[in-house]
Order: structure tokens, then sequence, then C-alpha cells
């Protein structure tokens, strides 16, 4: 999720507020988890993850969420249904003959199969844009669509376009200030979808669907065995990375475990079970607590220290004590089950922090906690009394209880079911809120539903 200007994220809201009550939908019509591959969290409208089971209803408000290399099937009615990508995270809901997703992050497939009636609308909604979908399948992601048959129609502040199979057109909202600007200068030309741009999960689709394959031959705008020929390639690319970057992960555990004089196991061959805690460095960079250099002297940190971390984490908690310093772990996801605890002096600086649901972190009194990146996504819960600063495009799905200070310069989005309560917010960014935003103070930007 890009920063984005304020007249786009009002339009968003705007429009992802437009849906207000939803009547229960007919039995035939039921939102079903049809079903799915490898690891699927499944989470109601109040944040509660459920255990994920093919065939399970999905209420208005569910949260579904892929993890690495798995998929998921939505069957969102007798016609209309969305596959999710590995790594991908969407909420769902239905009113009648409307079915709507809001897609919070990764990629999905869609197909609607036959064309819809006039009370009929198939809505995905992302950061910034709405793709209304007539009767078509595709492809749809944070920074556009791609359309392989049939029609749709993107909106998106500074223009709109009506695609037809065969095309696609990027929509990621330009990076820009709180400053209301018009996004004239988007440029919304669709171009042609080749082989090599369709993604993975679109081209493994087609490949199992004889019907798609025919209505694609039929309308003769894209080479469906190309599509097909790649299928495997891209499923197996994807598997591979995937394999590569577990594999670094634990290569990087192991050895500052061994560095610290500690054996790192895995379990079924994913996290390590146990490893030293972590300690701060020194001000020559090496093991040890801080002792006497000045407050605030930053101490870059590298991917063994945050594996390393993550291998902490593994056997249930960990704790940070920067000692005064300012310590940084890149990429660190606190899963569920797992609690890390932020104290003492100082500044932990964690870049592309994930939060996942079932996850705890807590900010002490005292301490400081530095957020950064893109496109981070916080499932679990975070309790700040101390301060944490963010600077990330950040999306909270499930709950920040503030009783310190949460210092805001980006995006900071509130998903359906997410929240942030009490303490202050010191808000230089953009707060958007599509769940709960109740703290005693605010400043700056906040768009309401």
């Amino acid at each position: 999720m890009k920063k984005i200007t304020a007249i786009l994220l009002t339009i968003l809201i705007l429009c992802a507020s437009t849906v207000t009550a939803f009547a229960a939908p007919a039995a035939d019509e039921a939102m079903r988890l049809s079903e799915f591959s490898g690891t699927v969290t499944v989470k109601n409208a109040s944040g509660v993850a459920l255990k994920a089971e093919e065939g399970m209803p999905l209420s208005n408000g569910y949260t579904v969420e892929t993890g690495p290399a798995s998929t998921a099937l939505i069957k969102l009615d007798g016609t209309k249904e969305i596959t999710l990508d590995s790594r991908t995270v969407c909420s769902v809901r239905h009113n009648g003959k409307t079915a709507e997703v809001f897609l919070i992050a990764g990629t999905v497939f869609f197909n609607s199969d036959v064309p819809l009636l006039s009370n009929e609308a198939f809505i995905i909604r992302s950061q910034g844009f709405v793709n209304s979908i007539r009767g078509s399948f595709g492809w749809q992601n944070p920074t556009g669509v791609g359309l392989l048959y049939g029609r749709t129609h993107v909106d998106i502040v500074g223009g709109t376009v009506d695609l037809i199979g065969g095309k696609k057109v990027d929509v990621a909202p330009e990076i820009g200030s709180t400053v209301i600007v018009i996004d004239g200068g988007k440029d919304l030309t669709p171009s042609n979808i080749t082989a090599d741009s369709v993604p993975a999960i679109a081209a493994a689709a087609v490949a199992a669907d004889p019907a798609m394959q025919g209505k694609l031959e039929n309308a003769g705008k894209i080479d469906v065995n190309a599509i097909i020929g790649s299928a495997d390639s891209k499923k197996a690319g994807e598997a591979a990375a995937e394999q590569a970057a577990v594999a670094s992960a634990q290569a990087a555990a192991q050895a500052q475990g061994a560095a610290m004089g500690t054996t790192v196991v895995f379990p079924s061959g994913s996290s390590a079970e146990a490893v030293k805690p972590s300690q701060p460095p020194s001000p020559s960079g090496g093991e040890g607590g801080s002792s006497g250099g000045d407050s605030g002297t930053s101490v870059s940190g590298n991917a063994a220290d945050s594996q390393a971390l993550m291998a902490q984490l593994s056997g249930g908690n960990a704790t940070l004590d920067p000692g005064g310093w300012t310590i940084s772990y890149t990429g660190v996801t606190v899963g569920a089950g797992q609690t890390l605890n932020i104290t003492g002096s100082g500044t932990v600086s964690m870049p592309a922090l994930t939060i996942e649901a079932g996850a705890t972190v807590n900010v002490f009194a005292g301490a400081t906690l530095a957020v950064s990146g893109t496109d981070l996504v916080w499932r679990g819960t975070l309790t700040n009394n101390g301060t944490v600063q963010n600077s990330a495009d950040l999306v909270v799905q499930g709950t920040v209880v503030n009783n310190g200070t949460f210092i805001n310069s980006a995006t900071f989005a509130i998903a359906p079911g997410g929240s942030l309560t009490g303490g202050t917010v010191s808000n230089t960014g953009t707060v958007i809120n599509n769940g709960t935003f109740s703290p005693g103070a605010c400043d700056g930007v906040v768009i309401r539903k």
C-alpha cells in the first residue's frame, strides 16, 4: 500500500462506507470457503480467529488470509467467486445480489461465470480504487486489474476506465502528501495482456478450466496455450522462491545460534525452536548491553540478528531492551501465540514489522518502537504504554491499545474489525478509519467511515 493523496483516501472511504446494512443472503447465495490448500486463517467480524474448514460459511465482515504457498477459493454465491493467492488478505460482504470484497493485501483471481443482471453487482475494492465486475474473469492486486475475459469498470480519482478482455490497467495511487490535490496526471490507458504478465494464480485457474479456455479461444485476443504452458513454471517458480526464503532464514538462524553457542532446531522444517535471547549491541557493535554510550546512538541490525530474534520468538516470547541505544531488526514477524516485549529506554527500530493474528507486542513505559516500510498488516494485538513511531503504510486488522503516544507520519488505515483506542495520536500523516478509532486526542487528517 503506497502513500496516497487525501482525496484518493476520501474516495476509498466513501466507497467503502456505501454499504452499511447487509441482508442475510439466501441459502444458495451464502458465502463459503469452498476449498483451500496450505495455511489459511479465518477471522469473524469481531477479529476472533476461527478454524478454517472447507465448506464453512463466511458471514459479513469475515476475513480470510492465506499463508506462504497457500490458496483459498471463496464462493461468494452461485455465480461469483474469488481465489486468493498466497500471502493474500481480504474481507467479504454480501447483500442480496451484491457480492463485495475488500482486498487488503495480495492478489485474487475473480470469476463471474455468467453475465450479471441489472440488479446484481460484484465489486472488489482495493486501497484507492474500485473494480466493478460484469460477468468476467481476471485478477486484481493493490497495483491494478487484469481482465482476461468480459468487461469491468474501474474507478479511481483522476479517471475511470472500462476494461475489455485481454487488457490490463495499472491503477496504483501515486505517492503524495495529505494535502488535497487532484491526481489529474494519472495515466489510466489500458495495455495488452501477455502470457508473461498473467500471474501464477490466474494462469493456474485458466489451465484447470476448459470452459475458461474456450471463452478465451473464441475471443481470440490472448494466446491461451501460452498461458496454460506457463502455469506450471510460474507455480514452480513461486514455490522455489518460498523455499529459498525459508532456507535463507533457517541458515541465518543456525549461524546466529552457533555464534551464540546454541543449537537451533527447526520442527517440521519451518522455524527455529530455541535460541538464546538476543542482547542489545555494545557501542562497538558486539554483543552485550550498552555501557555508557550516548542515548539515541544508532546501531544497525543485520539479517542474522533478525532471524535469531524470530527463532527465539518461536519458543513463545522474547524481550528486547536496547539500553538507551537504537537497535534495528528488519523483517520480523511475530506469529500466532508469540509475545514480543520492548522494555527499558532507547528505541527498537523494526522496518517491515508484521504482527500476525494471535500475536502480542507490548511496548512498556519509557520504551520506543519505531516502524517503517510499506504494505504492512497488523492482525494481532499491540499494547503501547510507551511510544510507537509509525512511518509505514500500515493496515491494522487487529487491536492497538494505546495507553501512551502513537506518532503517525504515514498512511495508517484501520480495516473493518480493527481498532485503535485510547492515548494520544500525534498524526502528521493520514488516519483512515473503517473500524474503531477512539483515541484520547488526535491531530491532523482523519478520514472516518
